[in-house]
């Protein structure tokens, strides 16, 4: 589901559909050259894809989309690779995709990129059987060469191969979509959403849709539904933050930057953890940095003590960024120095209003978040709504 997600995006950028981007900010040859590489791809011929990518960045070096497009491709290549070599791989994934995101932060492709390298957990969505899985990417194939008659019959296919398989009908809308055939494109939209409510880019292309037919208050409802079906997907703030500047009502964007990661070597029998800060981190020393391994710490602290595994992935988040914005307040008051980081300014003052875990689920969220997340929004209909009105924030 990954590569698909990844794909769709790339597909959307060369059509032109608003769903994505509508300029890409690569014009020809280096146009030309991605069109060749998505070919190249589709025929599983990677290798050619990466140099055709290569040739299409040296034609533009001023465009993010080879970047970001080499950055989806090596990361698929990272979840067949050897254990041993996909390391490196999504470290390779992650340096593309960090290139692209400086030249254009908004490059969609990047973002989902990056979001995948620190969320690998696993799609909510439906795995498609074998031959749904192959109609697909055939229909993505001819897709990718706007062949939009090719592409529609393999989605329909695709359909009946595997009926809970939402993705085929926003594949089929997609067809309609790029033809401005807005009727048909809503319906299949829609059903896409009724199979898998959780389809985020379901709601985001009903969204388009509707939108393209003047149902503007349907239109903005949609993206609340896809913020609420997937927080991390960047593409639904940065639609919802359109709508509202033009009411008057602009989204500031958080643009937090956690910083610091911890992982486990499961490859020695002590399993211990370890903190890695990324690469553009804080000069040391400094109070930004000094929260950052504060907050690794914490979450190291929490999850060694976890020996029985009975803390969700949330709760130790959530819990880790408590015990590091205390650790923050204390030194703070000794010192008289606190953070700067506008980011982490913002979480600490969410937190201060009692809106820490809101905060974490739609500003931080993480598949593993997913069942907290369902839970906060039974307990507080409307939550995702009223959190935005009234902190005007986005990731």
């Amino acid at each position: 589901m990954q590569s698909i997600r990844v794909l769709t995006l790339a597909v959307f950028l060369f059509s032109g559909a608003s769903s994505a981007r509508a300029d890409i900010g690569c014009g020809q040859p280096c146009r030309g050259l991605l069109l060749e590489a998505q070919t190249l791809e589709s025929q599983a011929r990677y290798q050619e894809a990466l140099a055709k990518y290569k040739e299409a960045e040296q034609a533009d070096p001023k465009a993010s989309v080879p970047l970001s497009l080499a950055a989806g491709l090596v990361l698929k290549l990272s979840t067949v690779a050897p254990k041993d070599k996909a390391p490196q791989l999504r470290d390779m994934s992650r340096d593309l995709a960090e290139r692209a995101a400086a030249l254009e932060a908004d490059d969609p492709v990047a973002q989902e990129v990056l979001r995948m390298l620190d969320d690998p957990g696993p799609s909510p969505l439906h795995v498609p059987n074998a031959r749904a899985a192959r109609l697909m990417a055939e229909g993505e194939a001819a897709f990718a060469r706007q062949d939009f008659k090719a592409a529609l019959p393999r989605y329909e296919a695709t359909m009946l191969a595997d009926p809970q398989y939402s993705s085929a009908w926003v594949a089929a809308g997609n067809c309609h979509y790029v033809q401005k055939d807005w009727t048909r494109a809503e319906a299949l939209f829609r059903q896409a959403t009724e199979i898998e409510p959780h389809n985020s880019q379901a709601w985001r292309y009903l969204s388009d849709a509707l939108l393209y037919q003047n149902k503007r208050a349907a239109a903005e409802a949609a993206l609340y539904k896809a913020i609420e079906a997937d927080p991390s997907q960047r593409p639904n703030w940065g639609k919802l933050a359109v709508y509202r500047a033009g009411a008057g009502m602009p989204l500031k964007t958080l643009g937090l930057r956690r910083g610091v990661r911890v992982s486990q070597d499961l490859q020695n029998a002590d399993g211990k953890f370890e903190i890695r800060l990324d690469a553009q981190t804080d000069a040391e020393k400094t109070p930004d940095h000094a929260f950052r391994i504060a907050l690794g710490m914490s979450e190291v602290k929490l999850r060694t003590d976890d020996i029985d595994k009975r803390k969700s992935a949330f709760e130790i988040e959530l819990e880790a960024w408590r015990l590091a914005l205390k650790i923050a307040d204390e030194a703070e008051a000794n010192s008289g120095e606190g953070i700067t980081d506008p980011g982490l300014l913002q979480v600490r003052a969410l937190a201060r209003d009692g809106q820490l875990e809101p905060a974490i689920l739609l500003l931080m969220f993480r598949q593993a978040y997913r069942p907290a997340l369902q839970a906060w929004m039974a307990a507080n209909p409307g939550g995702v709504k009223y959190f935005i009105d009234r902190y005007g924030v986005q990731p």
